[in-house]
């Protein structure tokens, strides 16, 4: 097979060989162990595939890394702060359209493996909080680096020369979501109970994909420095796995309660179509 030596092409050959190829293994023998290995590595597959196609094409990726985010605290603050606050907004208009299933307890002891729980007498404080926490949690920031180093660090430079700025933003995200997808398949993120699953499931996740790489993309367009589209992608992936904790079932659907579902992912897709106007073409 010849190797393309476009690094558009060839970063998103290996990516999607490696997900597909894996959920395709995964489909043929359901062990659960290629699953598995796919959803602990997704990561991190970004990260090497711009180190490969870099070393294969001798592509330059068109923005740099800085951890050094407080040089520019006006940005830092808003990719610290703006998703947890639009996260927090959208689960509060879920809680308020199905409000049976608010149980007014969080069980954290899920996240750490027991049966600790708290109750929740201020819910407005309780998310005041959510956000504080998700905005300071930096190793989770560090680890989505290898998913924005990749995705928006390397491949979105390419594909801002190639489509403009705008329509580069949208096709990056699209393309973001399509990796997504085999892990939907097999119900990561989503109940497979979902009416329609897991092929709703998976389209609602290119939707939430899409949303989350405008503001993802924004960012890195607006500072050069991908490492504030991580710290963004960790106050998502903080507070966004928190709503689900309060409701009786424990289960995130198509709506909600989590940011993968339509009502609560509403705020930041409000926000994020108001975010192209400022990603004009120079």
């Amino acid at each position: 097979m010849k190797i393309p030596k476009n690094p558009i092409k060839l970063y998103l050959c290996l990516i999607f060989i490696v997900c597909y190829g894996l959920g395709i293994l995964e489909l043929v023998t359901g062990t659960g162990k290629f699953y598995h290995f796919l959803g602990i590595s997704f990561t991190f597959f970004p990260v090497v595939m711009a180190f490969f196609t870099r070393r294969m094409t001798g592509a330059q990726g068109k923005f740099r890394l800085s951890l050094k985010v407080w040089k520019d605290a006006k940005s830092w603050l808003f990719s610290a702060l703006v998703p947890g606050i639009l996260i927090a907004l959208g689960a509060a208009l879920y809680f308020l359209l199905f409000p049976d299933e608010y149980s007014g307890i969080f069980r954290y002891g899920m996240l750490l493996g027991t049966d600790a729980e708290l109750v929740v007498r201020s819910p407005l404080l309780f998310a005041l909080v959510c956000v504080v926490i998700a905005a300071v949690m930096i190793p989770v920031q560090l680890l989505e680096l290898g998913e924005e180093i990749g995705w928006r660090g390397y491949l979105l430079g390419f594909q801002i020369e190639k489509y403009g700025r705008r329509k580069a933003v949208l096709i990056n995200g699209v393309e973001w979501g399509v990796t997504h997808l085999p892990l939907i398949w097999f119900g990561f993120n989503y109940s497979l109970d979902n009416p329609g699953a897991p092929y709703t499931n998976m389209a609602m996740m290119l939707v939430v994909c899409v949303v989350m790489g405008i503001l993802f993309s924004y960012i890195t367009i607006r500072t050069g420095n991908c490492m504030y589209a991580a710290v963004m992608h960790g106050v998502v992936n903080v507070i966004g796995e928190l709503p689900v904790y309060m409701t009786h079932d424990m289960e995130s659907g198509l709506l909600g309660p989590n940011p993968t579902g339509l009502i609560t992912i509403s705020f930041m897709a409000v926000f994020s179509l108001l975010l192209p106007v400022k990603m004009k073409d120079k």
